[in-house]
């Protein structure tokens, strides 16, 4: 009975003093206070068609939400029941520190405002955060409400956990024609490629990434990469028997003699009819930027994509010498979950991309039309607001996925509960796909195992357990330091 009395008593502090939507606003918080600047980094220099003209992109702040009324008088104390009340949108806006250059000097620096986030209720950007019981009260909210949702147009929506498949996690599985594929997501930024090291039933490995030659030898690229000769290629993978069985077929079966040739193979292709230095070039571009993103961008970084290939190729070769079992791509440890956070900088990234593309089109416009050219007649600060309120309103995300922004259910307390704990597949709810619809070993403790719904949406769409929580993703930079300075290195 005392071992029950101290369960109820955790039971019942767990739930007083646990926010159900905790999750979602530290993970929309990480994207306020990191990814945003870091989607700015990524588009940092704007070139027009007009070559003497350019624009850099400096700091992004945001504000706490405010209304500007139909006078044009903006008001700072915005609250989210106003916005209800109003079917207004409750929103932070945006400021950018933006630098106009003309033959490299300088004509125009501004701070300027480039259109509004929506603002997640409870978030850091909101004004409730913080307020006490009595505070909430006067302004017309519930004190027990968690928030962790957006007021779009007035209605209440909440952003659906979406489940993909781990990025940057190699998995080996076998195709219907008995080959054995390595296959990796590599992610960087807004860039997702797969890449697939392929062993076919005699033996010969191949690679296919994007703009990748079609069945292009994996000693090939190796020899791409930098691994200069036979005796480098074959220090790249496991002294095992059958492992090196395998890697003399490929070495005999390779006819490369040099790195420029090899380069020169991969050039053919993505540069057909062009001079051999242009070729190289194009080669060069198209493996540091499409092969494995994730490891770099540079060409310091080719050894250790050649490295990776090799461990990738020694995975499937050890499954086809039953020296491995595949991987489960059910596992919960294959997969990762997209909070709030995550598809938010998913929407803004795409979102951004549009703002750009406008302004680089209103400075072409200016300048063609001789007008004084500055960045306030350049800027529209609609065509980002309307991109993410079109996201949020529809439910219509980047990459084809739906239903990732619905209504909050407010039909009694419980309601809210079970929608922030709901996780949606993007796989095909009209494919019968019974292994992925299945209840997995993995789920257990993560997800619960009665809650989904019948029909279509069966064992796609899941509820994590009261008790689960998601950790937010983290900065890999401070490990690599920490593990370089105590000699862990490459070969």
């Amino acid at each position: 009975m005392a071992l029950m009395r101290d369960t109820d008593v955790l039971l019942e502090n767990w739930f007083k003093y646990k926010n159900f939507a905790q999750m979602e606003i530290d993970s929309y918080n990480q994207f306020v206070d990191k990814h945003l600047q870091s989607i700015v980094n990524e588009n940092k220099s704007i070139v027009p068609k007009i070559e003497e003209v350019r624009i850099e992109l400096e700091d992004i702040e945001v504000l706490k939400p405010r209304i500007v009324e139909a006078d044009g008088s903006p008001r700072n104390e915005f609250f989210p029941m106003e916005a209800r009340i109003r079917n207004r949108t409750y929103s932070s806006p945006l400021f950018l520190t933006m630098r106009l250059l003309r033959r490299d000097v300088e004509q125009d620096v501004k701070k300027t405002y480039i259109g509004e986030l929506p603002t997640m209720l409870k978030s850091k950007l909101c004004h409730l955060q913080g307020k006490t019981d009595e505070e909430l009260i006067a302004v017309g909210e519930d004190p027990m409400d968690f928030g962790g949702y957006f007021v779009i147009n007035g209605s209440e929506k909440a952003l659906t956990s979406q489940e993909v498949l781990s990025s940057d996690r190699i998995l080996v599985n076998e195709s219907a024609s008995d080959k054995i594929n390595a296959e990796v997501i590599s992610t960087k930024g807004a860039f997702k490629g797969r890449v697939r090291v392929t062993r076919s039933k005699d033996g010969m490995l191949s690679v296919s990434f994007p703009a990748s030659p079609r069945k292009l030898r994996l000693f090939g690229l190796l020899m791409a990469l930098g691994l200069k000769n036979e005796k480098e290629m074959r220090g790249a993978f496991p002294e095992i028997a059958d492992i090196m069985n395998d890697v003399m077929i490929n070495l005999e079966a390779n006819d490369v003699k040099d790195e420029e040739e090899a380069l020169d193979r991969i050039g053919k292709y993505v540069a057909p009819g062009q001079v051999i230095d242009y070729r190289l070039r194009r080669a060069q571009e198209v493996i540091d930027a499409f092969l494995l993103p994730h490891i770099g961008t540079t060409k310091e970084d080719r050894r250790a994509k050649a490295y990776y290939l090799a461990t990738m190729a020694t995975r499937a070769m050890e499954k086809a010498y039953n020296l491995r079992s595949m991987d489960d791509r059910d596992h919960y440890a294959n997969k990762r979950l997209e909070l709030s956070g995550k598809l938010m900088e998913h929407l803004f990234r795409h979102s951004f991309k549009y703002f750009i593309k406008d302004l680089t089109f209103q400075i072409d416009r200016t300048v063609t039309r001789r007008r004084k050219l500055n960045i306030s007649t350049v800027v529209r600060p609609g065509a980002l607001s309307e991109r993410i309120k079109f996201g949020m309103s529809t439910g219509n995300w980047i990459g084809r996925s739906t239903g990732v922004s619905r209504f909050m259910d407010r039909v009694n307390y419980l309601g809210p509960l079970t929608e922030f704990r709901k996780v949606k597949s993007p796989l095909n709810k009209m494919r019968e796909l019974y292994e992925a619809r299945d209840v997995h070993g993995t789920h257990w403790g993560r997800l619960c195992c009665i809650e989904t719904p019948d029909g279509p949406q069966c064992g796609l769409v899941k509820n994590l357990g009261l008790f689960a929580e998601v950790t937010l993703d983290s900065d890999p930079e401070p490990v690599e330091k920490l593990l370089k300075s105590m000699d862990v290195h490459l070969k």
